[in-house]
């Protein structure tokens, strides 16, 4: 395993943050559980101190009761520090969040929840441990809770929510700790690369295509290991990569789960920065009629919805939606590499759809000006191309 040199600050913050509550986010393969474990790590090296780290998989799997599961992985790892009798899950949630704050009189105590988008849809669970876990242990303030999904946890009650704090996790900077990981793993790969002049060539080839993804770095790096240097092209190799590396990766982890049509139409909507229903529609009408022929609206509206709350492929912001992380980034570059005149198709179906959404403002509306801008800036795209 390379070493953990890409998330310092944020493993500072949580170090010198006791008695927390935090939500650790981003997208698949990101590193959201390298950095649980690594902040787990930090204590374990150091005891006394009391470390739960539970995978929500492993909650949301099985025939028991969900709560009943949590509880039971919760004593699991605590051992013979948690002790007692209870008749139902209330009962056990109060008695284990009583000794875990009596706990931390004698050593740090942390509760670390890894994976927790498998239990994304499931509001009740999460309103039932807000209410008999995470709320209690935030009223008292000692118990450091953090948890880490592709999505922030949808906690609801004030105090939860007061006390919560965001640590979005981004791609690794490309002057900084991605090229520091791809390097660290070639050179594990393959030790005579250290010496090879083209090594810094290689750096950039793989980061041109993994925009800094921490688990996309380490599988292309590690393609390319022994296959370096090379006598095909660099246009060859991308090509190569993202049919060989990048295009199973997408497909086994960012758009794991994600059913046809949808995986075709997320990869079409990676060219558009962002959608809604209505825009993903009118795009699609253009650039794959087929595809999405006798679709009703709801089949936009819903779609979207599942990919933004089942699969956490899709990602919400103020203007629309888009792909999640840099999913977007990776899928749309693997887009125009592999290709190309289809891309610049459709780059110029996507400033067909903006420019005929601004023509339908009324008026000389300033609200049509971001669409313009929007479509003019899909036309460079595709002019781009041609140069």
């Amino acid at each position: 395993m390379p070493t953990f040199q890409n998330r310092q600050p944020e493993l500072k913050k949580l170090i010198m943050d006791p008695g927390s509550l935090w939500n650790v986010y981003g997208e698949a393969g990101i590193g959201k559980s390298r950095l649980l474990e690594e902040f787990a790590n930090c204590f374990q090296e150091d005891p006394p101190a009391l470390v739960l780290k539970l995978d929500m998989k492993q909650v949301a799997n099985g025939g028991a009761d969900r709560r009943e599961r949590l509880l039971r992985a919760m004593i699991a790892q605590a051992k013979d520090w948690i002790q007692g009798h209870w008749t139902n899950p209330e009962q056990a949630a109060g008695q284990i969040v009583n000794q875990l704050n009596d706990l931390t009189k004698r050593m740090p105590v942390l509760l670390l929840c890894d994976t927790t988008e498998v239990l994304q849809e499931n509001m009740d669970f999460w309103r039932w441990m807000e209410a008999h876990v995470v709320g209690p242990l935030v009223v008292e303030g000692r118990v450091q809770q953090v948890f880490a999904g592709r999505v922030p946890v949808p906690w609801r009650r004030v105090e939860v929510r007061r006390a919560l704090k965001l640590m979005p996790l981004t791609p690794l900077s490309a002057t900084g700790a991605a090229r520091d990981l791809i390097r660290e793993v070639l050179i594990q790969e393959n030790s005579d690369l250290e010496a090879q002049e083209s090594l810094d060539e290689l750096l950039e080839l793989i980061l041109t295509l993994s925009f800094g993804h921490p688990l996309l770095s380490k599988e292309l790096a590690s393609f390319m290991a022994l296959r370096w240097p090379t006598e095909r092209s660099p246009a060859d190799v991308q090509r190569m990569l993202c049919q060989r590396v990048v295009q199973p990766i997408v497909k086994e982890r960012f758009f794991k789960n994600v059913s046809a049509p949808w995986d075709e139409i997320l990869r079409l909507a990676s060219v558009l920065n962002w959608f809604d229903a209505t825009i993903l529609q009118r795009y699609l009408q253009r650039v794959a009629p087929t595809l999405i022929e006798d679709r009703s609206d709801y089949f936009f509206i819903q779609g979207i919805t599942r990919l933004r709350i089942q699969n956490t492929v899709v990602w919400r912001e103020e203007r629309g939606d888009r792909l999640h992380g840099v999913i977007g980034d990776i899928v749309r570059h693997c887009f125009q590499v592999t290709e190309p005149e289809a891309y610049r198709q459709a780059c110029l179906a996507a400033a067909e759809t903006f420019a005929a959404l601004a023509d339908e403002i009324p008026g000389e509306s300033p609200e049509a000006e971001p669409y313009y801008q929007e479509a003019e800036s899909y036309r460079q795209r595709a002019e781009e191309m041609i140069q």
